[in-house]
């Protein structure tokens, strides 16, 4: 896995690297440590398209094992038809949720990795 310092400062290069991670043992949303209303509750507060009375569809992508950390990543259509991403993290401090907009077209594996180094 690459290192933060070896990330490339550009994410459009981001998009360019080749990254796999291996799959959680369950890879299922419902090993996930956050509910969907929990997930769905922090998007109506972060994405400017989604508002509590009007969810948008998520589907799950996959899991990750990252280092330190359990990955559980979603995808769903923003007003415009652009794609945004959403995780949930477990690691050693606890669970996060994360929510970007996709502006560079990344795999879900390249997502990750990002989020993983806090570039998003």
């Amino acid at each position: 896995m690459l290192s933060y310092d070896e990330l490339p400062e550009d994410n459009v290069e981001l998009a360019k690297i080749k990254v796999t991670f291996p799959f959680l043992v369950d890879n299922s949303p419902k090993s996930c440590p956050a509910a969907l209303a929990e997930i769905r509750e922090y998007l109506s507060r972060e994405s400017p398209d989604t508002h509590p009375g009007k969810a948008r569809p998520l589907t799950f992508l996959r899991t990750a094992k990252v280092e330190d950390k359990d990955y559980w990543i979603w995808s769903f259509e923003e007003a415009g038809g652009s794609r945004a991403y959403v995780t949930v993290a477990r690691g050693p401090d606890g669970v996060d949720i994360g929510y970007s907009p996709d502006f560079y077209n990344l795999t879900p594996e390249q997502y990750i990795l990002g989020d993983y180094h806090g570039v998003f």
